[in-house]
């Protein structure tokens, strides 16, 4: 009888955990940042307007040097973006990994198949107030020079 509830709580711990890994991994929240700017290095050019609609949520429309966010849940997404020149609509499925919290879509390069469309976003460090910087070493003993 023991032994069998030993079990029992076991697998029920087992399943806790589990459960809980499904849920971080289902409903964790990333900022997508999606760029419709011109790629000079690659010679690629964005399209000019474009709507786009990311998971099924809401439509926002580009113009050619725009850039603007979206925040998702988990790591399996879908992109639609419709161009207004008529040309069909694309679509296409990618996975954002765990571990970040913001990701940059680069539209030009996703469209015409270049790898990677997705990367990292990083923001640049905060600059140091005058205050918060450190004092040389023979100033910050009190000493200094004579």
């Amino acid at each position: 009888m023991n032994r069998k509830r030993v079990w029992i709580r076991s697998c029920l711990i087992f399943l806790w955990i589990l459960l809980g890994i499904v849920i971080f991994v289902m409903f964790r929240g990333h900022t997508l940042l999606i760029d419709n700017r011109d790629l000079e290095a690659e010679g690629l050019r964005a399209p000019d307007p474009v709507a786009v609609t990311v998971d099924s949520g809401e439509e926002m429309s580009f113009f050619r040097g725009d850039r603007d966010r979206f925040s998702v849940r988990g790591s399996n997404h879908r992109i639609k973006i419709e161009f207004s020149d008529g040309s069909p609509v694309f679509e296409r499925r990618f996975t954002l990994p765990l571990k970040d919290d913001m990701y940059i879509l680069s539209v030009p390069k996703m469209i015409n198949g270049i790898e990677p469309y997705v990367e990292v976003f990083h923001t640049a460090p905060e600059p140091r107030r005058p205050e918060e910087e450190e004092l040389p070493p023979e100033e910050a003993d009190g000493l200094g020079e004579i």
